[in-house]
């Protein structure tokens, strides 16, 4: 049998080849911007050539604050060739911000930015302020809230027209003394406007005609905060669109409908497919409301939900309803973010010092079984004479189920986070066994259709009777599981909320197997211990939690004397089943510092949030300063963690990270802004390379790895150890975004790059390389309304030290124009990508050849080079008809090519009209 080393490395062997084919048809293409900022939506594009909406499942934005537990998540929608995500800033005491893109497609297949390891190498982006383009970063304030009156978003007004009107909503003793000050187009207009505690109005005079942008921010005696921002245009009488103030329609909804056909032929099948889409929103006093709506004619009742639809309701800032396909934040090691169908409620009472939340519905919904046929098959000895028969029910393809996943989860929180809060939260997660059929032995077996099993005689039935687990189901049986996890929270803030003090710790199990309900006294016997029918009782008690049997991650049961008549149990509390995680922070507008603390166990696990990561403990700090009037953005940290909590392992891998990153801001756009970041890590177990069986030249190629140990008697030993790990990663990254103008035209020119070198000191196939490096340049013509775009990608990763090389170029250039006095918009983007891998196996080596001894067996690279390369040629075309404010138009057009994966030629054609009110 191969030792534990041989096969993971021959599995690492074999995703090597696998993502090396894979990212050579699908590659990501995404120019980061220099920085996020607080206050606006940020928009992030990532476009992938070759991907059509018919290979998509499932796109998410996985991001995180200040390098926190676990990733929260963000859909993210197909929309003309690309993937479009607006991301807003909702933590107001982040300084930083990391994210990855994950794409999940049709065939089960996973494509990342960044690409490698994305989970421990996302983009990391800093988090700066609106005010006067760049500077102090201005917090959003969470005790106002507040009603625009007028003009709303958007409004086309004529001059005359323009009465700038807000209703604001708090408790006066909630919140620091200060003043609100309004600003249209960064013009402070206070001393004109009329302004009471719950009450602004202003009518300004002579606006010219184009985009106003509003402000009205809250200033204390140290700090400023951001109530709202908005904007509205000014125009022609002709062209003008009455805002809501003094109309009788004021409290009318606003939204979009939009309906779509798309033909397409993919693969040389044609396929056609019709979605409509819709967004409404609207309010009335305190109330507001929204419903939205996806639907296609391709939703598959073999794949999660396609069509989704979700409905909200608000009162103010105290009750939120969120119903149909919602994303519910409970916390981090809960749930955060991840789609479920349901309902999501939040209550904020008695001046935010009462805080409730609960979620109901549920993560995946069902998916049936596909079974194909029973395959009985005999195994003969010399003479032919049968031996054994083996029974094997299959799937047909991609026909493996899925139970219906509910989740119940509820959150409880007494007191103000900005003072002093205490919290409690739990979440529960089943799968309903009796959603789908599921054939688990031949007693199940004997409920399907006749025809699966007709196969089988009468011999074949007796055997299998008397023994039920004979028969075995390809790929394994679908598994029912559980979930529940129960944990507490405090929040605290000192001066202002300057100082914060906030800690979560949670307790999770989990049961891969809740088939037979909790374990019983004979259960119990059964497995060969025994338990108390008091002990029984409890468990039964329990399972309305979650079930508990013998198929626990951990069982929560030691078993005593367990070579004897009179073994025993008894219940104990596993620790590795805990997660927590505590930060210490100091918010200042010069400097910001966190110290967090965090310790998950191994067998911490939650079936609503896969990204924490498991098995960790220790601490990391990060100061970020700014300096030259909050121009200069200075960042360092230090990281030290380490795995092995439990003490469950033989060795324990330690991991020490030292980060900087140096941002410049400028106010003038005629200066770069610019940003630079280092990390340097290094990870070893204390494990010495040692293998005494190959010569000293293979000793890191070795499969095993042993030490000598010496006893008491001086005796001396030779054992097996765990893998030795001792690498090192260097990783340098930057950006640099300039304006310019020339001939007449203003350019955004960006740069960024991103160098990633892993070198591993004791295991010969461990390094890892990447680099990464693109350009972009936006142009804007004053004469005429024309945008052009045009961007350069270059990539290379090396992984194995040699195992697999990719090279991947990438150029698109695309333009906009608007004709018609802006009524039609022309537009097109051509993308054309090379991709190039090479790919070596890793191979097994003996020092005397064909012996059976694995001590002095080493890896070597095959000598066979396996080349593929791939070329995508990707064109679009379309243009957008506004016949008036309410209907628009829109084609799009899509061609693909790929040569050197069959040469297939794929188009797409699509048509949408949109209704906007």
């Amino acid at each position: 049998m191969l030792s534990r080393v041989l096969r993971f490395a021959l599995l690492c062997a074999c995703s090597f080849f696998i993502s090396a084919d894979l990212l050579a048809q699908f590659t990501v293409q995404h120019q980061a911007p220099t920085a996020l900022v607080d206050g606006e939506v940020n928009t992030l594009e990532f476009f992938v050539p070759g991907v059509n909406q018919s290979d998509i499942q499932e796109a998410i934005l996985f991001y995180n604050y200040d390098e926190g537990v676990g990733f929260q998540q963000q859909e993210i929608l197909f929309r003309n060739g690309a993937f479009v995500v607006d991301f807003e800033i909702e933590n107001p005491n982040a300084s930083s911000v990391e994210y990855y893109f994950q794409l999940n497609l049709q065939s089960g297949a996973q494509i990342f930015y960044p690409e490698n390891s994305p989970s421990e190498n996302p983009v990391r982006l800093d988090i700066i302020s609106s005010q006067n383009g760049l500077g102090d970063k201005i917090k959003k304030i969470t005790n106002i809230d507040y009603t625009i009156l007028s003009p709303e978003q958007g409004d086309a007004l004529t001059p005359n027209d323009v009465v700038i009107a807000i209703a604001l909503f708090y408790d006066i003793n909630d919140v620091e003394p200060g003043e609100f000050k309004l600003f249209i187009d960064n013009r402070d207009v206070t001393e004109l406007a009329d302004t009471s505690d719950y009450f602004i109005s202003y009518v300004p005079k002579n606006l010219r005609n184009g985009t106003h942008d509003i402000k009205l921010e809250y200033h204390t005696q140290n700090e400023i905060f951001q109530v709202t921002k908005w904007s509205f245009d000014v125009v022609d009488p002709s062209q003008a669109k009455p805002s809501g103030l003094g109309n009788d329609n004021g409290n009318r909804p606003i939204g979009r409908i939009e309906l779509g056909a798309r033909s397409q032929t993919i693969a040389g099948n044609s396929n056609d497919a019709y979605t409509a889409r819709s967004n409404i929103s609207g309010s009335y006093g305190l109330f507001r409301y929204s419903l939205n709506g996806f639907f296609t004619t391709q939703e598959s009742d073999r794949l999660q939900p396609q069509n989704r639809f979700g409905a909200t309701a608000q009162l103010g800032k105290w009750l939120r309803i969120d119903a149909g396909h919602v994303y519910p934040n409970i916390s981090r090691f809960t749930i955060a973010g991840r789609r479920i169908y349901g309902l999501n409620t939040e209550a904020n009472l008695l001046k935010d010092n009462f805080n409730m939340q609960f979620v109901y519905g549920e993560v995946n919904r069902k998916i049936t079984n596909l079974y194909s046929s029973l395959d009985i098959s005999e195994t003969t000895d010399n003479s032919g004479n049968p031996v054994d028969t083996t029974y094997t029910l299959g799937y047909q393809e991609l026909g493996k189920g899925a139970f219906t996943r509910k989740i119940m989860a509820g959150k409880i929180a007494f007191g103000n986070e900005r003072k002093f809060q205490l919290g409690f939260h739990a979440m529960k997660v089943e799968d309903d066994t009796t959603s789908i059929f599921n054939i688990k032995d031949f007693t199940s077996l004997l409920e399907a259709p006749p025809s699966l099993y007709s196969d089988l005689t009468l011999q074949d039935r007796q055997k299998l009777s008397e023994n039920p687990e004979l028969l075995q189901i390809e790929n394994g049986t679908v598994r029912p599981q559980g979930n529940f996890v129960a944990g507490t929270s405090l929040k605290m803030g000192l001066l202002n909320n300057r100082i914060r003090l906030e800690s979560e710790t949670v307790v999770s199990a989990l049961n891969n197997n809740i088939y037979g309900g909790p374990l019983t006294v004979q259960g119990a016997d059964d497995l060969g211990f025994d338990i108390e029918q008091k002990d029984a009782d409890l468990l039964e008690r329990l399972s309305q939690f979650i079930i508990i049997n013998e198929n626990m991650n951990v069982l929560p049961i030691k078993v005593k004397n367990i070579d004897s008549d009179s073994s025993e149990a008894e219940t104990f509390f596993p620790t590795s089943l805990i997660g927590s995680n505590s930060e210490f922070s100091i918010n200042y507008p010069a400097n910001n510092f966190k110290l967090q603390y965090r310790w998950v166990g191994p067998n911490f696990s939650s079936l609503a949030n896969s990204t924490v990561r498991r098995d960790i403990a220790g601490f990391t700090a990060t100061d970020r300063f700014r300096m030259f009037q909050n121009r200069l953005y200075v960042t360092l940290g230090y990281e030290s963690l380490e795995d092995n909590v439990t003490n469950n392992k033989d060795a324990t891998t330690e991991s020490k990270t030292i980060r900087s990153n140096f941002s410049w801001y400028p106010v003038s756009n005629k200066l770069p802004r610019m940003s630079f970041g280092l990390r340097y890590r290094t990870r070893e177990n204390g494990v010495a390379r040692f293998n005494p069986s190959v010569d000293n030249a293979f000793t890191n190629s070795a499969v095993q790895n042993f030490a000598i140990e010496v006893d008491e008697q001086g005796n001396i030993d030779t054992l097996l150890t765990p893998t030795p790990r001792e690498n090192v990663t260097f990783n340098l990254s930057g950006s640099i975004t300039q304006q310019f103008q020339l001939l007449s035209i203003i350019h955004d020119a960006s740069l960024s790059f991103n160098n990633l070198n892993t070198k591993d000191n004791v295991f010969t196939f461990g390094d890892v390389k990447s680099s990464a490096v693109s350009f972009n340049i936006t142009s804007r013509f004053n004469e005429v309304r024309l945008r052009t775009q045009l961007g350069l990608t270059f990539n290379n990763t090396e992984t194995g030290s040699g195992q697999t090389n990719i090279d991947i170029f990438g150029l698109y250039t695309g333009a906009s124009y608007f004709i018609l006095d802006g009524k039609l918009n022309l537009n097109g983007r051509l993308a054309i990508t090379n991709n190039t891998s090479k790919t070596r196996a890793l191979k097994v080596a003996d020092i005397v050849a064909n012996d059976d001894d694995q001590e002095n067996d080493y890896f070597v690279l095959d000598q066979s080079v396996n080349t593929s390369d791939f070329n995508t040629f990707v064109i679009q075309a379309g243009a957008r008809y506004d016949l008036n404010d309410y209907h628009s138009f829109v084609f799009d057009a899509n061609f693909t090519n790929v040569s050197g994966a069959g040469n297939s030629n794929d188009s797409i054609v699509t048509l949408r009209y949109l209704f906007n009110f």
